[in-house]
């Protein structure tokens, strides 16, 4: 029987997963109701806290788990392409919820398409107990997918297809970022030509952050990302001038979206302006150890 199914699979739906068995429950009830053929995929849930034992709900609905003992979601996933069967990789998260016809609107995108890879939509709620405010600025700013591909040719893995090959032939994901490391991966692609396509049809379900301290604390984790990739190597007159304009009032940062009403645009006008000085305050953190370690 495992071989007959071996030789069955086309898609390999990864989840990384830490300390988050509840809702990675909900995540898993979805998949099993999903429209496509259940013969034809798997699933690999990969543990990211070995510490946390695995529910023995998990061993007796026979789902695959796999652990990965290096932090970071990204060690996590490339632990599951590795182990991966399917010629195409799912990407989702354990907070996710995918629509019943996830599976089967990405890969016949993927197929329509003939792109290596596709950003699937990401529809937004509010969690129980969530902070309305924390809900109102990520649903304008959470997970703009379909801009992501179709204007900066990236996506997150929130929800996305991608041909296993891509991995074989350009890498895998920067397991030393906590954060960002699927947009960096999907900008390389893209510099080398690899298409991307929008799957307007393939849909996940994601919650809100539950606040706009969490929502901060995630900008931290972008921020040193992007000090890696892209800050750390400007020149210095480059470097002030970036945190100049993430200092001033994000007006013109935010004129690309249409707001609802005028209290959401003040509401995430002043969040954006918190976070952004967030971030710069964090940026001038990272600066400065660098700059003292290199002088040690």
């Amino acid at each position: 029987m495992d071989s007959e199914k071996k030789l069955t699979i086309i898609v390999s739906v990864i989840i990384p997963t830490y300390r988050d068995w509840d809702r990675l429950e909900l995540c898993l009830k979805a998949l099993e109701r999903q429209s496509f053929p259940s013969e034809k995929f798997e699933v690999i849930v990969i543990n990211n806290d070995p510490s946390d034992s695995v529910p023995n709900w998990l061993s007796i609905n026979g789902w695959r788990v796999i652990e990965e003992k290096k932090p970071g979601s990204y060690a996590a996933r490339n632990s599951g392409i590795r182990k991966a069967k399917g010629e195409i990789l799912a990407f989702t998260d354990s907070d996710c919820i995918p629509d019943k016809d996830w599976l089967l609107e990405g890969v016949g995108e993927l197929e329509k398409s003939g792109v290596s890879r596709l950003g699937g939509k990401i529809e937004l709620f509010k969690p129980k107990n969530g902070s309305r405010y924390a809900f109102v600025y990520e649903k304008y700013f959470a997970f703009q997918q379909e801009r992501n591909v179709k204007v900066f040719k990236k996506s997150v893995t929130g929800n996305f297809f991608a041909k296993k090959f891509l991995f074989d032939k350009y890498g895998y994901f920067d397991e030393s970022l906590m954060s960002g490391g699927d947009f960096f991966w999907n900008l390389k692609l893209s510099a080398l030509g690899e298409e991307i396509a929008y799957a307007e049809l393939a849909t996940i379900n994601h919650p809100s952050r539950e606040s706009i301290i969490k929502i901060a604390i995630k900008k931290q984790r972008t921020i040193l990302g992007y000090y890696k990739e892209t800050y750390s190597s400007l020149n210095f007159g480059k470097q002030i001038l970036t945190l100049f304009k993430r200092v001033l009032p994000p007006i013109f940062r935010i004129n690309y979206i249409r707001f609802e009403s005028v209290s959401d645009y003040f509401r995430v006008l002043m969040i954006r302006w918190y976070v952004e000085l967030v971030g710069v305050k964090y940026l001038i953190k990272l600066k400065w150890a660098d700059r003292k370690a290199k002088t040690n």
